[in-house]
């Protein structure tokens, strides 16, 4: 679970709020910043979950996972740790 919504959330962190928007100034810095904090928790919640299951299947299985588990919510036959 953590893995997908840090993914939403990396994803969303690209939208350009500001422009979209229209704004200017101080707020456009703000959206900015805002977009970048977003991406920031985004890395931080699906990073550590992600390096557990890159470890596990391997650098060319990553993309699979990251997939596997934004549209289904569970990354697959991953072996447990230890």
């Amino acid at each position: 679970m953590r893995l997908r919504i840090g993914v939403v959330l990396w994803v969303l962190s690209w939208v350009p709020y500001g422009i979209l928007l229209r704004l200017s100034g101080a707020w456009l810095t703000l959206a900015w910043t805002f977009e970048i904090v977003l991406g920031l928790v985004g890395i931080a919640l699906a990073g550590s979950e992600f390096a557990l299951l890159v470890k596990a299947r391997g650098w060319r299985g990553a993309p699979a996972v990251a997939w596997t588990t934004l549209v289904h919510g569970t990354a697959g036959a991953a072996p447990p740790a230890g």
